[in-house]
């Protein structure tokens, strides 16, 4: 997995980790983004339905611009509801994550190749959500603008929403073992400043 950084490192810099994210396509979020996509897409499924409803069986319904205007929503509440599951699992088999005696990088290859990196002695705080079988997330300073309004789409296949929000520290999303490398992060940190 180190081959992933190799365009990334710095003269001296050398890896100390390498992970990638879990697998699992549900995030903390989705206690909300669920039931508000399943609102969502039903509502417009419902208005879709009875559009063409009306078409079909009075023959003088509202205009045609109504109906492409619900395939429009529908399209999107089915993003909501199903697509962005796949979008997330299909951008975490590409994502990589390293710690390396320097920085934190973040590198994602899907379609382009996106770094986000953090030096380590600049990071001015590493939050940190663990689990109870030891897997967690781990997130390198704070955001930019209104950046906690674009965590609550970070990783959840809506990250486009964020974008509007302002930008998010480098984080590494459902690790294995998080708190090991939360502590080789913190070593490099005390490192940095002594």
């Amino acid at each position: 997995m180190e081959a992933n950084f190799q365009g990334e490192l710095l003269p001296e810099e050398r890896v100390l980790w390498t992970g990638r994210p879990g697998q699992s396509v549900f995030s903390p979020a989705d206690w909300f983004l669920v039931p508000f996509s399943l609102v969502w897409g039903g509502f417009a499924i419902f208005w879709e339905a009875t559009v063409l409803g009306v078409h079909t069986h009075g023959g003088h319904g509202p205009p045609a611009f109504f109906a492409v205007f619900g395939a429009f929503f529908v399209a999107l509440g089915l993003y909501f509801m199903v697509g962005r599951f796949f979008y997330k699992a299909w951008c975490n088999k590409r994502t990589f994550y390293a710690v390396t005696n320097k920085r934190v990088i973040v590198v994602t290859e899907a379609g382009t190749r996106k770094t986000r990196a953090a030096f380590i002695h600049q990071i001015p705080v590493t939050n940190k959500r663990i689990r109870a079988d030891g897997s967690g997330t781990l997130s390198f300073g704070t955001s930019n603008g209104l950046g906690g309004v674009a965590s609550v789409y970070d990783n959840t296949g809506l990250d486009f929403l964020g974008a509007f929000y302002g930008t998010l520290p480098p984080t590494f999303h459902s690790i294995p073992d998080a708190d090991r490398v939360y502590r080789i992060v913190a070593e490099q940190q005390r490192g940095a400043s002594s």
